[in-house]
């Protein structure tokens, strides 16, 4: 798993890097993104977000249609077909004494793959990206912009290995 910082965002009061510069994180994400040759489309899942949160402003719905929108603007192709793969959104958050909601954000890409060992086929994380800050209760919607941005860098690895539109 990387995670990633995400400083462009106004409100965000604490933030946590957990990836630092290595040959082996680099060697992870040239994995990762080769993982993600040959997709065609993606699927988009949402994961629920807790009641609290919601009901602050983190709405899933919300968060499904700004990533549905910035893949489009992208030009990531979007579909329901079993050949695409699923573009997994996941936010959990935590809210602490100062009342600021601690936040962690992350896109993953799900994809069937063969265990070689028994030839069972199950889904896997191939690739994914993370967030970790926190940001006051007033603020919590503005996770959402974290989430486009984590779709964001999906998309900029997605054309290191796939063609862009019409190509």
């Amino acid at each position: 798993m990387r995670v990633r910082s995400t400083v462009g965002l106004a409100p965000l009061v604490v933030i946590v890097t957990l990836a630092t510069a290595s040959p082996s994180l680099a060697l992870q994400q040239d994995i990762e993104r080769g993982n993600l040759a040959g997709i065609r489309e993606v699927n988009i899942v949402v994961e629920d977000v807790a009641e609290e949160p919601e009901a602050a402003g983190l709405i899933p719905r919300t968060l499904l249609r700004a990533a549905e929108r910035q893949l489009e603007a992208r030009g990531v192709r979007q579909g329901s077909s079993q050949q695409g793969a699923g573009l997994y959104i996941n936010v959990a958050t935590h809210r602490g004494s100062t009342g600021l909601y601690a936040y962690y954000a992350r896109v993953s890409v799900q994809q069937m793959a063969t265990i070689e060992g028994n030839q069972l086929r199950a889904l896997v994380d191939t690739w994914d990206m993370a967030s970790l800050g926190a940001v006051g209760e007033a603020n919590l919607s503005e996770v959402e912009q974290v989430v486009v941005q984590l779709v964001d860098l999906f998309c900029d690895d997605h054309f290191e290995v796939n063609a862009p539109p019409g190509r």
